[in-house]
């Protein structure tokens, strides 16, 4: 597998991209989290902070995937990597509630671009054999981002008392923004791939994409699926606050969950095989409901953490098997519009499912798990309902 990668020089960028923005946008969201606490923010407005990162992409989501599909993913990469950049360093200074409120967005922006113009290359670039197997690498890079980025980001930020050095951990997450910005320079340069021009006949409507059969489904199953792990990225820090964790416990929980996610991720194409992608998205929301109902029974850390490593491996499953059940779906002069549409879905469940759990939240945080396990349950409906029949999609 590492030999293959490293003789598709496009796809090893793509993958440390994703690896490294990753790593730093789940190093600056948890910060921001504590950030808005210390400045006296309350469970509500934490979450509607939280929704603010998803809330301007959904603006503009719909324009880049029509400009990804001329062929400028990578561009779109290089320039997510920027704002990313500019937007973290400017969260370092961010004294007031209301700087986290205006820095946030442009974060979010900097990491849709940089997701669909990765996510879009290697639709593209890849046949429909191998499109679990790169997708399954693509988000296996951005696991062992969500691992690592929390992890080190944790430890640099407990110092040890009751302040949380928020300003190291985020001056952590700016450097591996830098980084990513030098792995999209070999991917746009001025050039565009072959395989990235397509010929259109005309301009297709999201209504007509929209329109295909399962498209639906596929994007509300990936929707429910990142609003959990959202949630998730945003209360955990709470609920470890309200358990007396440390930073650096909360840091190793996410960062479990993160490297159990990878390892499904390693082994997707062949469990796709063995149990068709419906029976893989079944268990797969089945173990996250579950597992969202067993975090508001267990309060110490080693029973968390056993959870966080069997929630991991079931989150793992989603974003990649429906970033392949999309692009599969989906004709080759539209997939940078089917992704964007993807993830504009995404950002929807992003913007309100925070929202929604700060209001439930007020009343508890065990409110939240309960909310999400629910999430789930609808999502499991919606997949046996959608992939009714064997085919491609359903065996």
């Amino acid at each position: 597998m590492a030999m293959s990668i490293f003789n598709q020089r496009w796809l090893l960028m793509v993958l440390l991209n994703s690896g490294l923005v990753q790593a730093a946008v789940y190093v600056v969201r948890p910060m921001v989290t504590y950030r808005a606490a210390d400045l006296g923010a309350d469970a509500t407005l934490i979450g509607a902070i939280g929704a603010t990162f998803a809330l301007a992409p959904l603006f503009f989501s719909i324009q880049i995937g029509r400009v990804v599909d001329k062929g400028r993913a990578g561009l779109a990469m290089f320039i997510g990597a920027v704002l990313l950049s500019i937007s973290s360093t400017a969260l370092i200074f961010a004294d007031q509630i209301y700087l986290l409120v205006l820095a946030m967005p442009f974060l979010g922006i900097g990491h849709l671009l940089t997701m669909v113009g990765g996510q879009t290359m290697i639709a593209n670039r890849s046949n429909d054999g191998k499109l679990e197997k790169h997708f399954g690498l693509l988000t296996f890079y951005a696991s062992m981002g969500h691992g690592v980025g929390p992890f080190i980001g944790g430890i640099l930020a407990d110092d040890g008392g009751p302040r949380i050095n928020t300003e190291a951990a985020i001056t952590f997450a700016v450097a591996l923004m830098i980084l990513a910005i030098f792995t999209t320079l070999p991917l746009f340069g001025g050039l565009i791939k072959k395989a990235e021009k397509t010929q259109h006949t005309g301009k297709v409507t999201v209504r007509q994409v929209m329109a295909v059969p399962q498209f639906k489904s596929a994007i509300f199953v990936a929707s429910a699926i990142t609003a959990v792990v959202d949630v998730l990225l945003i209360f955990l820090p709470l609920l470890g606050r309200e358990l007396g964790f440390s930073t650096t416990e909360i840091g190793v929980l996410l960062a479990v969950r993160a490297f159990s996610s990878m390892a499904v991720r390693v082994i997707l194409q062949s469990l796709t095989k063995a149990l068709g992608m419906k029976n893989l998205l079944l268990g797969g929301s089945l173990v996250t409901m579950l597992s969202c109902l067993a975090l508001v029974q267990f309060q110490d850390f080693w029973g968390i953490a056993v959870i966080m490593l069997i929630s991991g491996f079931a989150m793992g499953i989603g974003q990649p098997a429906t970033m392949a059940w999309v692009s599969r779906i989906s004709s080759s002069d539209t997939k940078g519009l089917a992704i964007a549409i993807r993830l504009t879905a995404n950002r929807f469940g992003q913007v309100t499912m925070p929202a929604m759990a700060g209001l439930v939240a007020g009343a508890g945080l065990s409110g939240v798990f309960v909310m999400l396990a629910a999430l789930q349950a609808v999502s499991i409906a919606v997949t046996t309902s959608a992939l009714k029949k064997s085919g491609p999609e359903g065996d």
